[in-house]
C-alpha cells in the first residue's frame, strides 16, 4: 500500500470463508473497496450469529485455537490447539495467502494473545492468579517464561507461513476480573475498586519479579484479599466512592510500584514479540490496540508500549467527534507511525448501514492511515455495502 493510499481492512474469521469460498467471499470483500484481510489466526471461543454464512447460522468456535498448520519443532512446553479447519487438504491461512493476491488484497493476522482459557486450562500456573490464589484461566501471565515463548514460536510461525502485511496483537496484556466467560455469574455488587483490585494478578512468577525489584508482593496480595473481604462483609452496595480499605490500598506507594512493574512486564513481551516478528519477517507491522473504553487496555496506552508499535489501532469510536480526538490524541504521541480508525459495523454499537458513511469519513478526515472495520461474517450484507459504498467512493 502507498503511503497516499487510504487501507482498509476487515476483520474475518476462517469459518465464514471457508464456508463460503475464497472466490465469493474475497470478491466480495474486494468489491467493498477493502484492501486488506484481517484473519483470525489465534483466536478464542465465541457463540456467532452469522447473517450471510451459507453453511452456518449460529457457530461456535474452538476455543484457543491456530488456524494454520504449527511447526512443532518450534514450541516448547505450551503448544497450541489446531483448529479442526486445519486439514490434510490445506489450512485457512496458507489458503488464504494464496487465494487473496488475486484479488490485490493485503493480509494481516489477527492474533489473540495472552486470552486462551483452553492453554489456561491445561496449563494452571501459566495463568494469572488473584489475590486469593485463584487461577484466571482465561488470562495466560505475560510474565511467565513458558508462555513468552509460546508466544514467540506462535508469531514467528505465522510469518513463517505467509506473507503477512502486519500482525495486530490483540490482548498483549493482562485481561482482568470480567470477561463475559460461559454463564458468569456475580451476585456482589462490583465498583470500579473492586474490578480493578479483583483483576490484579499475583502469580508465583509475579511475586518474584517483584521481590527482584524491591516490592512486598506478597504483603500487597494479602492487603487487596483482604480489603476486597471486608467490602463484601458490609453488604452494603458500593457508592460513589470505594470502601475505605479499597481506598487505601488504590493510593498505596506500594500499588503504584506493583502496577508499574506489570506495565513493565508486558512492555517487554511485546518488545520480544517485535524483536522476533522483524527478525524473520522485517517487513511485517506489529500493530498494538488503544484502549477502546476507559477500562480497557490501560497497558495498550502505557507511553514505552507506543513506543514499540509500528501502528496503532484507535479503537471503536463512540462518535465522529470521538473518532476525531482518539486520532488526534494518538498521532501526537506516535507519528510519523500511522494510526488506524476503527468500525464496528454490528449491532449495538451500528444498526443502521447510514451511520457507517459518516465514521468513516470522520476517521478519513482525521487523518488516519487507514480504517479496520468489524467483522465480515457478523455484519449484514447491506451493512457491508454501506462500508462499500463510502469506501468506493473515496
Amino acid at each position: 500500500m502507498s503511503e497516499s493510499q487510504f487501507g482498509a481492512g476487515i476483520y474475518t474469521y476462517p469459518w465464514d470463508l471457508a464456508a463460503e469460498g475464497h472466490a465469493a467471499a474475497l470478491g466480495r470483500i474486494a468489491g467493498a473497496g477493502f484492501t486488506a484481510v484481517n484473519l483470525a489466526s489465534a483466536y478464542h471461543a465465541g457463540k456467532f450469529l452469522l447473517p450471510h454464512n451459507p453453511r452456518h447460522r449460529v457457530y461456535f468456535a474452538e476455543d484457543g485455537a491456530v488456524y494454520f498448520r504449527p511447526d512443532p519443532t518450534r514450541y516448547g512446553r505450551l503448544r497450541p490447539r489446531v483448529s479442526s479447519l486445519v486439514t490434510d487438504a490445506g489450512d485457512p491461512l496458507t489458503d488464504l495467502d494464496r487465494a487473496r493476491r488475486a484479488h490485490g488484497l493485503d493480509l494481516a493476522a489477527w492474533v489473540v494473545c495472552l486470552h486462551n482459557t483452553w492453554l489456561g486450562q491445561q496449563y494452571p500456573d501459566c495463568a494469572a492468579r488473584n489475590a486469593f490464589g485463584d487461577p484466571y484461566l482465561h488470562s495466560l501471565s505475560p510474565a511467565h517464561p513458558d508462555v513468552r515463548a509460546y508466544l514467540v514460536a506462535l508469531l514467528t510461525d505465522i510469518v513463517g507461513r505467509a506473507e503477512i502485511a502486519a500482525v495486530e496483537l490483540e490482548s498483549p496484556g493482562y485481561m482482568g476480573f470480567l470477561h463475559g466467560f460461559h454463564h458468569e455469574i456475580i451476585g456482589v455488587p462490583l465498583d470500579r475498586a473492586q474490578e480493578t483490585l479483583l483483576g490484579l494478578s499475583f502469580a508465583p512468577v509475579e511475586l518474584e519479579r517483584a521481590r527482584t525489584a524491591g516490592i512486598d508482593g506478597e504483603r500487597l496480595r494479602r492487603r487487596v484479599a483482604d480489603a476486597l473481604l471486608a467490602a463484601w462483609q458490609t453488604g452494603a452496595p458500593p457508592g460513589d466512592e470505594p470502601f475505605p480499605l479499597l481506598r487505601d490500598v488504590l493510593d498505596s506507594p506500594e500499588l503504584a510500584a506493583y502496577e508499574r512493574l506489570r506495565r513493565e512486564i508486558v512492555a517487554e513481551l511485546v518488545a520480544e514479540l517485535r524483536a522476533a516478528v522483524h527478525a524473520a519477517s522485517p517487513g511485517t507491522e506489529i500493530r498494538l490496540f488503544a484502549a477502546l473504553g476507559p477500562a480497557e487496555g490501560a497497558e495498550e496506552r502505557d507511553a514505552e508500549l507506543l513506543g514499540l508499535a509500528d501502528g496503532m489501532l484507535a479503537g471503536y469510536a463512540q462518535s465522529n467527534e470521538d473518532a476525531g480526538r482518539r486520532a488526534r490524541e494518538l498521532r501526537a504521541l506516535i507519528d510519523p507511525r500511522p494510526v488506524y480508525g476503527m468500525v464496528r459495523a454490528i449491532a449495538p454499537d451500528t444498526v443502521d448501514p447510514a451511520q457507517v458513511g459518516p465514521r468513516i469519513d470522520a476517521w478519513r478526515a482525521a487523518g488516519v492511515a487507514g480504517i479496520d472495520v468489524y467483522n465480515y461474517g457478523l455484519m449484514t450484507l447491506p451493512m457491508l455495502e454501506a462500508v462499500g459504498s463510502t469506501l468506493r467512493s473515496a
